[in-house]
């Protein structure tokens, strides 16, 4: 089964993506096979509107256990923690020994509907419980929003160091991955999404670890959503999850 269009070599990426402001990233777009992610869109809509008639919001996955999408998802998944797919993402970032979560700890499939939205927040550094991957360096995001529109809001956003500016914001659209080191400051969330009832903003993550902290300034464990409670409200967007629009 195709996954890429074409085979990428990471280094052909590597000084664009230590170069992007406001901290190393990346945005590429229809790389992916758009049939395969055509067929992942599908599974992904049916289990969700078809399963029980739930509604998930957020981290909408857990674990590892993607058979209920189907064979086209869970080979999609099973790549994105591959020996093949990791060495690209070493090389694009320069990061050397990275380790993808086999148990896809706080990662895997999103369905966010009109009302979601991500205040801003930096990650958590080191997996709670699997020590043993070391720091987290690098955060993947495929988005799989088809004909999204701009209005529509739930632009991935990376601001600078003191959140006093938005220096990169990326459409959640069908084929488009964003790659981005993770550290102390790699601040970065979604606007509320406001999108007609029956679309949804949607986004498969993965996350990456090394034994080196890199950038990392803390030695200890912190949590997700590092920096709250600070007073910020970002429009109204506090925490993570829904509200009514």
């Amino acid at each position: 089964m195709k996954i890429l269009k074409n085979k990428l070599k990471g280094i052909d990426f590597h000084s664009e993506y230590i170069d992007n402001k406001p901290f190393p990233h990346i945005v590429l777009k229809d790389i992916f096979s758009n049939e395969l992610l055509e067929d992942v869109v599908g599974s992904i809509k049916k289990v969700n509107t078809d399963g029980g008639g739930k509604i998930w919001y957020k981290f909408c996955t857990s674990g590892n256990d993607f058979s209920e999408f189907g064979e086209k998802v869970t080979s999609l998944t099973d790549y994105l923690t591959s020996p093949e797919w990791v060495k690209f993402i070493s090389e694009m970032t320069g990061i050397k020994n990275l380790k993808p979560d086999p148990n896809w700890h706080g990662a895997g499939i999103n369905w966010e509907p009109r009302g979601s939205h991500l205040e801003l927040h930096t990650d958590f550094n080191q997996h709670r419980t699997a020590k043993d991957l070391g720091w987290r360096r690098v955060n993947v995001l495929l988005f799989l929003s088809k004909d999204w529109k701009e209005e529509w809001g739930g632009q991935n956003e990376l601001w600078n160091k003191d959140i006093s500016k938005c220096e990169s914001s990326t459409n959640p659209e069908f084929n488009t991955l964003v790659v981005f080191s993770t550290s102390d400051y790699s601040w970065h969330g979604f606007p509320p999404v406001v999108c007609p009832e029956d679309r949804a903003r949607k986004v498969i993550s993965c996350y990456y670890y090394c034994e080196d902290k890199g950038p990392h300034s803390k030695a200890q464990e912190y949590t997700t959503y590092k920096g709250w409670g600070e007073g910020r409200s970002f429009e109204g967007r506090i925490g993570t999850g829904f509200k009514e629009i």
